[in-house]
């Protein structure tokens, strides 16, 4: 069993994880890269890419969030209505649950009790009548 990396090991390979990532390397092409630079699996060099990448992104607002999310739901309706339309009801039959059950995660989210997981807001709990701006045909 290979031996487990020192904290400061870590963050260095993050570190370098960031560095190629940020030069415009491809996660993929990162891990790889990882993995034979310091003799870790692929699967080990994935997360440290992984954790690099959060660094890249800003942090998501509940509004982007909610936005993201019916805009998902949008697409999966569209999947399942052209899947009806083209004959392919087996398509349609997983777009439809998939969208459901999408929904169904969407509404517990919304619903849930603030936890240490969930963003912050200032906002009054279940959107507080925000609306994301989607477009005028939106099936909601």
């Amino acid at each position: 069993m290979a031996e487990r990396c020192t904290d400061a090991e870590r963050r260095q390979r993050e570190q370098d994880a960031l560095e190629l990532l940020s030069s415009g390397a491809g996660s993929a092409f990162a891990a790889a890269t990882l993995a034979e630079r310091y003799g870790v699996s692929l699967r080990q060099a994935r997360r440290y890419v992984s954790a690099a990448s959060f660094e890249l992104v800003d942090a998501a607002t509940p509004h982007e969030l909610d936005r993201q999310a019916m805009l998902s739901l949008h697409r999966l309706d569209l999947i399942a209505g052209r899947a009806m339309a083209a004959g392919d009801e087996a398509l349609a039959v997983r777009a439809t649950r998939c969208h459901a059950a999408a929904l169904a995660q969407f509404r517990r989210a919304i619903t849930a009790p603030q936890t240490r997981f969930r963003l912050p807001t200032t906002e009054a709990p279940h959107g507080g009548g925000v609306t994301p701006d989607l477009p005028d045909d939106f099936p909601f």
